[in-house]
């Protein structure tokens, strides 16, 4: 059949670039499909035109996916566009799902029992954990396990073994050893887990060429979606089965890999053409989603990576507004405004942000104003996590300073420098009846002098942050009882101090605060509030890939914040480079969300600058003052040139004065309406060209 007769029949509307993927058939075929593209269209469209229109038997054709929703919701449109009778003969699956047939063809062509996959995510944790316990002494967090979890997937899909495997930190653990120990259990158990999986069929298929080839000739035709996604191992699994036919296509966007920490191999799409002699690279450049002004910014913002193929993201649809800057003071100023913003939200606004952490403070300030908000996936593991865990262990040490199993817990992270020995018999000997476990030890001649005094001073800390709101309390852990030094000289990330803080902000005393993290821990255990009719919706960008929202908002965006890492010096190493593109490559993927509006919250306090936000909306010079002009005085209406000249220097950032409000700085602007946030603490809307032509506005220099 043609294909202009079947694409007829099947009455599918594709555009050029879409027409000539559909029709790329045989050899090699790499797709770029740029965010918004309709590659699942396509995807699914080129399947039918290979078996509808071309006459492949869909039996040869081997459909791979990421996730399990993924391979489903495949079947389903092509059933919606093809029907039922060709989608029952074709194969949707995720590569896992593939390794699993590889592992089954093994143990009935050779008789064999291939060992018993460890389905319960628990019992894997449960393992991890006992090795942790056995190499630490302590009991592994939640978050610690979640951790070694992710490393032992990263581990196997990367396939590292030695120098490399030494190289994969996991925080206060040797992961290497670990990694050892955990391999060692389960095969003696004789048990894989499912990263495993890839790791015996990759085996069965180099040391057994019959199943290899029986597979090869089962089928005749790979496609391969998010391939961005795919791991070093995964490419190396689907390198054998098409290369006999080496008829692969493989559609994905190195632009939008951002699972690196899952072993995601951008790198194999950019080194398509040379794997594969003579294979095509192909694009869909053209986005549906978002309008013109949200395209070619985020156009721009990509073509800053290096690590990619070269391809231009262009809009389908006509203008909107253009990204919008909304400026904040910090962080603090930042919940605040978007709790406000979530009681008057009336239509779908998506808050977006790198990590769960995040959500936190703004999940605080909604449950207590009763808000209605939803909310993707949000992780419990701050709660357990070892930095949290260490500063609400001071606060109830405070409570009760006679605590010897926490003071165990605690003594070398203040820098105070109590021996083991020493910390052990205070913790044993220490008199509730008359003295505190560091008063103790301030008596004792074995401590230094030097010691003594640290521990007279953590016992005033420890009194004086009791009469303290929440976050003074945190602060005054992290910065003056040296938990911060013990933080950076162990090269741990203290971000969730900070996280700590927000929260804290809203708490009269520490009690409360801790008082307040096991009601937050509970509402994030409950999973996610409000319907579907609730329009303010917070996610993390990961959780959000492969989804658009009317508006979005990218909160936290700060160096070391979003992005997390920022290369330092003037020659940093490849892995900072490869890490500092992957966030950029985050960040896109978030701006590519919005269909119709896009906002990024950018902070104006010193140290929360942004490298992301400046090339944004970078920083306008400031004009060089013109000794012969006077400036006008308010009370003059200034003429058009000069109304037009005020009104180009009102940009987000600048400090104005008002008549009536006073002083404040434009936090927002949209074309002539800016959002203005005045010293007085309130936030107004106004129309700039009638609050300058008044002469009620001007800017202050």
């Amino acid at each position: 059949m043609e294909f202009s007769q079947w694409k007829e029949r099947y009455s599918l509307s594709l555009d050029e670039q879409q027409e000539q993927a559909v029709q790329a058939v045989d050899g090699p075929v790499l797709l770029l499909a740029v965010p918004g593209s309709g590659k699942t269209t396509v995807l699914v469209s080129r399947v039918g035109y290979l078996c509808l229109a071309r006459g492949i038997p869909p039996e040869q054709i081997l459909t791979m996916t990421y996730t399990v929703a993924a391979a489903r919701d495949m079947r389903t449109r092509f059933t919606a566009l093809f029907g039922e009778q060709a989608a029952q003969r074709l194969e949707f699956r995720t590569i896992n799902g593939v390794c699993s047939q590889i592992i089954r063809t093994y143990e009935r062509r050779l008789g064999r029992t291939a060992f018993t996959l460890l389905e319960d995510a628990g019992q894997r944790g449960a393992l991890l954990g006992e090795l942790y316990r056995a190499q630490t002494g302590e009991f592994a967090a939640e978050s610690t396990v979640k951790a070694l979890m992710t490393a032992v997937t990263y581990a196997k899909n990367q396939m590292l073994t030695g120098e490399e495997l030494a190289q994969v930190q996991v925080e206060g653990v040797e992961f290497s050893k670990i990694f050892r120990d955990y391999e060692q259990a389960l095969r003696q158990s004789r048990r894989m887990d499912y990263d495993d999986q890839m790791v015996y069929a990759l085996r069965i298929l180099r040391q057994h060429p019959r199943i290899l080839e029986e597979f090869q000739g089962r089928f005749r035709y790979f496609c391969v979606d998010e391939a961005q996604d795919t791991s070093r191992i995964q490419h190396r699994i689907i390198r054998m089965l098409a290369g006999q036919s080496q008829n692969l296509f493989l559609v994905g966007d190195e632009d939008q890999s951002i699972y690196g920490f899952r072993a995601a191999d951008p790198s194999a799409l950019v080194r398509f053409p040379e794997d594969w002699p003579g294979a095509r690279v192909l694009r869909l450049e053209q986005n549906y989603r978002s309008t013109r002004e949200i395209v070619a910014a985020a156009d721009r913002f990509i073509q800053k990576n290096t690590s990619r193929l070269p391809k231009h993201m262009r809009a389908v649809r006509g203008s909107g507004p253009a990204p919008e800057e909304i400026s904040v003071y910090d962080r603090q100023r930042q919940y605040r405004w978007l709790a406000k913003l979530a009681k008057s939200c009336d239509r779908e606004t998506a808050v977006l942000y790198r990590d769960n952490d995040s959500a936190l403070p703004l999940i605080d300030l909604l449950e207590r104003a009763g808000t209605p908000y939803r909310c993707r996936q949000v992780e419990s593991a701050f709660f357990t996590s070892r930095v949290v865990r260490d500063v609400t262990d001071v606060i109830r040490f405070a409570l009760d300073p006679w605590d010897g199993e926490r003071f165990l817990r605690l003594y070398y992270k203040l820098g105070a420098g109590i021996s083991r020995s020493l910390a052990q018999e205070a913790a044993d000997r220490a008199d509730r009846e008359r003295e505190t476990i560091l008063a103790y030890i301030g008596r004792q001649p074995g401590a230094s002098p030097w010691t003594r005094r640290q521990c007279a001073a953590l016992s005033t800390h420890l009194s004086n942050l009791l009469q303290e709101r929440g976050d003074r309390a945190v602060y005054r852990i992290v910065h003056f009882m040296g938990y911060g030094a013990y933080l950076e000289e162990h090269g741990m990330d203290g971000s969730r101090a900070d996280i700590l803080e927000a929260i804290g902000a809203n708490q009269p005393t520490p009690l409360a605060l801790l008082e307040r993290l096991e009601e937050l821990e509970q509402v994030v255990r409950a999973g996610a509030h409000g319907g579907e009719e609730v329009p303010f919706l917070l996610s993390t960008i990961h959780s959000s890939k492969g989804l658009e929202y009317g508006r979005v908002i990218l909160m936290d965006v700060a160096d070391g914040i979003f992005p997390k890492t920022v290369p330092e010096g003037p020659e940093p190493e490849q892995a900072e480079l490869d890490a500092y593109e992957e966030e950029r490559r985050l960040f896109y993927v978030g701006m590519t969300r919005a269909k119709n509006e896009l906002s990024i919250v950018r902070f104006r306090k010193e140290g929360l600058s942004s490298l992301f936000a400046e090339e944004l909306f970078p920083t306008p010079r400031e004009p060089r003052p013109n000794p012969a002009k006077r400036p006008l005085p308010m009370e003059m209406g200034p003429d058009r040139d000069a109304l037009a000249a005020m009104g180009e220097a009102l940009v987000p950032g600048v400090r104005v004065r008002h008549r009536t409000f006073g002083p404040g700085v434009l936090c927002a602007r949209n074309g002539d309406i800016a959002t203005v946030s005045f010293d007085s603490g309130a936030d107004k809307r106004l129309s700039l060209s009638t609050a300058l032509r008044t002469g009620q506005l001007r800017r202050e220099e």
